[in-house]
């Protein structure tokens, strides 16, 4: 009797005013008794479960790299169209007048730079009431810039940078004094030409086959080829700040600049050709101030450059002096993005062909294709 009840229990059943009795499994603990839980993780379950952590962790993370890197791009088509808006509005203004890189001073252009120009139309009309445009900016290698424009000059301009842009902060200026002030750059080049006309230096008043160059009196109607077909900003890549005096070793284009001894024939040549022991025969050091200077277009570390060299082409810039041998950069993987002269915004590929990329430089070269025919 007493092992038959060990396993039932007795319920009164008030519609038959009767006892009965409920079974339940003879392995589960009676009321009041707790069965101690003998239930836990092995070393290598732990580790087996820490193993499939890893490899998700690790599939993760590319993917929200991936994510992240297609939110900065998106931001920076995003500057590159407000630059594009605000460049149509100086035009409506100006009557159809495409911003400049200053005009000729003493001893070497006030090359006011064609940003600086557009600051108004990106909202940025203060700034642009601290730079004083009738003050003489001086030649970079022997006269320190004026007093009434360092503010300006230390100013980053959200607009200006691509948000992938490592080099995208302040960076130091030691000026022909040997007193150092903040500049902010760029991640932008206004068009200066294709080039191939043999115009490097966007300060000496030459007249290129692009848009922008000291005393240009450039209007949309001087544009042949059309606003869709011409290139008026691209990607270009800031700095990161190291000068070395060597040729070796060669350092990441998108950081750093080449110094050579001569932009003539041979090293001009030898960089179409992707031809680099020659080119860094020529080679005396690496600078990283590249789009250091939004303000000053002429200067070597500043925004306006030609389209010579093709989207992150494995040469690097090259810099004589105030003439630069230039091509488009950026950190997003295989491209690089223009602004075309009509407001929109392409994406080119490092693999774009020569002659289709310096077609989209000229302003009247008569060219079919250009990257906005691709």
């Amino acid at each position: 009797m007493l092992r038959l009840l060990s396993h039932h229990l007795l319920s009164f059943d008030s519609s038959s005013r009767a006892f009965r009795l409920l079974s339940y499994p003879s392995h589960q603990p009676v009321l009041g008794h707790r069965r101690k839980n003998t239930s836990a993780f092995t070393l290598i379950e732990l580790l087996v479960v820490i193993a499939i952590i890893g490899i998700l962790v690790g599939l993760l993370l590319p993917a929200v790299q991936a994510a992240r890197e297609a939110a900065r791009a998106m931001q920076c088509s995003n500057n590159m169209k407000q630059i594009g808006l605000a460049l149509h509005n100086y035009a409506s203004v100006y009557r159809e007048a495409i911003p400049n890189n200053g005009f000729s001073g003493i001893g070497y252009p006030n090359d006011y730079s064609p940003h600086a120009k557009l600051l108004p139309y990106l909202e940025q009309a203060q700034l642009q009431d601290l730079i004083d445009f009738s003050l003489n900016m001086g030649h970079p290698a022997t006269a320190d810039l004026p007093e009434g424009l360092h503010e300006a000059a230390g100013k980053r301009v959200e607009s200006f940078e691509c948000p992938s842009d490592i080099g995208a902060a302040l960076h130091g200026l030691t000026m022909a004094s040997g007193r150092e002030i903040q500049i902010a750059g760029t991640s932008y080049g206004m068009n200066q030409g294709s080039g191939l006309d043999g115009v490097f230096h966007p300060g000496n008043g030459v007249p290129s086959d692009g848009l922008c160059y000291v005393g240009a009196k450039m209007k949309f109607r001087d544009v042949l080829d059309g606003t869709s077909h011409t290139i008026a900003f691209a990607e270009s890549t800031i700095g990161l700040g190291l000068n070395t005096t060597t040729a070796e070793p060669k350092m990441d284009g998108r950081g750093y600049a080449a110094a050579v001894s001569s932009v003539g024939a041979p090293v001009i040549e030898a960089a179409a050709q992707n031809d680099y022991p020659v080119v860094e025969s020529f080679i005396t050091g690496w600078n990283g101030s590249r789009q250091h200077y939004w303000l000053r277009g002429s200067v070597p570390n500043g925004p306006v450059m030609n389209g010579y060299l093709t989207p992150n082409s494995y040469i690097p810039d090259l810099t004589f002096r105030s003439a630069k041998v230039t091509g488009a950069r950026s950190y997003h993987t295989g491209t690089v993005k223009v602004l075309l002269l009509d407001g929109s915004v392409q994406n080119v590929t490092d693999s774009v062909d020569a002659d289709v990329w310096h077609a989209s430089w000229t302003k009247h070269g008569g060219e079919i294709e250009t990257v906005s025919s691709l």
